[in-house]
């Protein structure tokens, strides 16, 4: 589990279980904010299940800042406290996600798997932010 405080509330993030399947490991994880009954899944392929500042890096965009169509109805931002919250305090979630991915980037780099390794090959791309051709 970890948590991220931003503004008055508190963003837990915690490991809720991990599932094999033929595209490799995915682990599910379970995203709520303090003050919320609002509670919400983040699926990752990713061998560990480690809560890290990639993973919080990734709930905190996906669930309060990109609002993917359906978030409105079953993710965080269901809640409109929380829509109100986030609007109010997009500046400092915007810092804590700039600074979970610094975080990020200092971490030793996760295994690649088969799927992904075919992905980036499919892709012709080498897996780093470098865009060939471009």
């Amino acid at each position: 589990m970890r948590e991220t405080v931003i503004g008055d509330r508190c963003i837990t993030v915690t490991h809720d279980q991990t599932e094999t399947t033929e595209y490799g490991v995915i682990q599910r994880f379970l995203v709520g904010v303090s003050g919320s009954n609002a509670v919400t899944h983040l699926s990752i392929l990713r061998p560990s299940a480690v809560v890290d500042a990639r993973v919080v890096a990734s709930a905190i965009d996906t669930e309060l800042l990109l609002e993917y169509e359906g978030s409105a109805d079953s993710g965080l931002l269901r809640d409109p406290d929380i829509r109100l919250w986030r609007d109010q305090h997009r500046r400092l979630v915007e810092e804590t996600l700039d600074r979970l991915r610094d975080e990020a980037r200092d971490l030793p780099p996760e295994p690649m798997s088969d799927m992904e390794r075919l992905l980036l090959r499919a892709f012709d791309t080498s897996g780093d932010d470098e865009v060939r051709g471009a």
